[in-house]
């Protein structure tokens, strides 16, 4: 053996011993994690990936169906009053990117997830739990999927086949003549290569999708085979055994990745998989999709069993009437629980900062979430499945030209196209706030008297105007919530009570901010003079 070879022979063995090193190393880092995870519950990833596409799966659930009005689909006005995107952060303790689209999905299209008998499972077969965190951990959330098979681009052609072939007339034009022959394959490999460079360019985010696919085709085999698992009623047969090539789609940016890589261009392998895979992929596309959804109900299901480990939660029940004992808002430490019996239109007053806001948004979201993921935050919840809308947080939109009014307006005018012969909730908050007091007064009037006429219709509606409570008080039921002073500081209790509000708060609040007295005291004065 010469120094050369010796040397040579010495550099790939370092590389290969350096490879193994730290493969076991990241392998013992990854199982420590796993192991302090599973024992104290804590949120495995809180990275937050820059490609992460939480509503992809949504997306297309939503134009696929072509969603009627009887869909009880949470639109992006009751999304963003109800600040949902925090409550899907905070339920969002999913390990796959798969898992992230289908537990935003059941949010949003208010689909319940199905397989809850899996949970009861969990605590009996610790180590069949471990495997799913673990098979779900390696799916991770660095591929997204599109949920779309229209993105491929069919770039394959007989040319390929014949460039496939090039370097192997070299090797038999060897045998002939050794120079030629060899000239012939470093030409055709090098053509090869940047072929398949270029190639590779145009589709890349194209493999990493033919990946994932591959991957929930794999995983899916695997984890529909345990035992405490949910059936899989569709056959893999068609993609098995070619979705075991995906790997060679991935470039490992590393030393021998880089040799693989260099193998894989000088024979258009990628190029001959990838149109494989497509074909083979957009011909089985419902159980690609089918294989989303498992991978995406397991995880989302372990999620909600997460949030029930770390949130004072219950299951609801499914009745005749909505009733609640205890609830809270799920986004609020230490909020203070309310019991309420939700069966008649409400008419609901109180001070500002008093927790009329706080309570119907509570109500809200339990419902939504009732819906969805059978959780609640509740010590006891019974309720009809509806369709759940809000206008609140009104805001005028300089980019529009929309006022404060004409933005209000549009948020009451969803109300009445709803169309749906099952239950609604509607939750308004502070009707009619951007016009004045007799306007206001008279066009809330006319609008709650209009809703009250359907039977189907739940409402909570929150005002100032304590006109209301008295020239509707045959057709919504009056509630409100108070606060007392106590040593020049208001003090509220956050308890909703029967009747109307009997208390106000602005002019006493002007007063403890400290504003000069005279604002105070004549202000007072104005108010007497009115009421009189």
């Amino acid at each position: 053996m010469t120094a050369n070879t010796f040397f040579i022979l010495l550099i790939f063995v370092a590389l290969v011993g350096m490879t193994l090193i730290m493969e076991t190393l990241r392998r013992i880092r990854n199982h420590r994690m796993l192991e302090y995870h599973m024992t104290h519950f804590t949120r495995y990833d809180t990275t937050e990936s820059p490609h992460a596409v939480y509503d992809a799966y949504f997306r297309r659930e939503n134009e696929t169906r072509k969603l009627s009005s009887n869909d009880a689909i949470i639109d992006d006005k009751t999304w963003s009053d109800l600040s949902m995107d925090l409550v899907f952060e905070q339920l969002n303790f999913t390990y796959s990117a798969m898992g992230e689209n289908q537990l935003y999905s059941a949010l949003r299209l208010q689909h319940p997830l199905v397989h809850y008998e899996f949970l009861d499972q969990l605590e009996a077969h610790p180590n069949q739990h471990k495997t799913i965190v673990k098979r779900l951990i390696d799916i991770g959330k660095s591929i997204y999927p599109t949920y779309d098979h229209s993105i491929f681009e069919n770039q394959y052609s007989w040319f390929h086949i014949l460039l496939t072939a090039l370097p192997f007339i070299g090797v038999i034009a060897c045998f002939f003549d050794l120079g030629k022959g060899l000239l012939w394959i470093c030409f055709s490999l090098l053509i090869n290569i940047v072929i398949s460079f270029r190639f590779n360019y145009y589709v890349e985010k194209d493999l990493k999708q033919l990946f994932i696919m591959g991957r929930a085709v794999r995983e899916t085999e695997i984890l529909s085979k345990l035992s405490i698992t949910p059936d899989f009623n569709h056959s893999l047969k068609p993609l098995s055994f070619i979705s075991r090539f995906r790997f060679l789609l991935i470039n490992v940016e590393t030393i021998p990745g880089y040799f693989v890589m260099l193998f894989k261009y000088m024979f258009l392998i990628d190029i001959h998989l990838y149109t494989t895979l497509v074909r083979r992929f957009k011909g089985h596309y419902d159980t690609v999709l089918a294989c989303f959804r498992y991978i995406g109900e397991l995880d989302s299901l372990l999620a909600i069993y997460q949030y029930r480990h770390h949130y004072d939660t219950t299951e609801p029940v499914i009745a005749d009437s909505v009733q609640f004992e205890g609830l809270t808002h799920p986004l609020i430490d230490d909020a203070v629980p309310n019991d309420f019996n939700f069966n008649q239109n409400i008419l609901l007053t109180g001070s500002n900062a008093s927790g009329k806001s706080t309570f119907m948004k509570a109500v809200a979201l339990n419902l939504i979430l009732a819906q969805a993921i059978r959780t609640v935050t509740a010590d006891k919840f019974q309720f009809v499945p509806g369709i759940v809308k809000t206008t609140m947080a009104n805001a005028d939109d300089v980019t529009s030209g929309d006022s404060y009014f004409m933005a209000e307006l549009k948020s009451l005018k969803r109300l009445f196209q709803q169309d749906s012969e099952g239950p609604l909730y509607y939750f308004i908050d502070e009707i009619f706030k951007g016009t004045n007091t007799t306007e206001r007064v008279a066009a809330s009037h006319a609008v709650l008297e209009y809703l009250n006429q359907s039977p189907q219709l739940r409402v909570i509606a929150a005002t100032h105007d304590i006109e209301l409570t008295d020239v509707l008080a045959s057709q919504y039921a009056n509630y409100h919530f108070n606060e007392r002073v106590t040593d020049g500081e208001i003090v509220f209790d956050y308890q909703i009570k029967e009747g109307p509000a009997n208390t106000r708060n602005a002019l006493e609040l002007i007063r403890i901010m400290k504003f000069p007295n005279r604002i105070y005291t004549d202000a007072q004065k104005y108010v007497k003079q009115l009421e009189s």
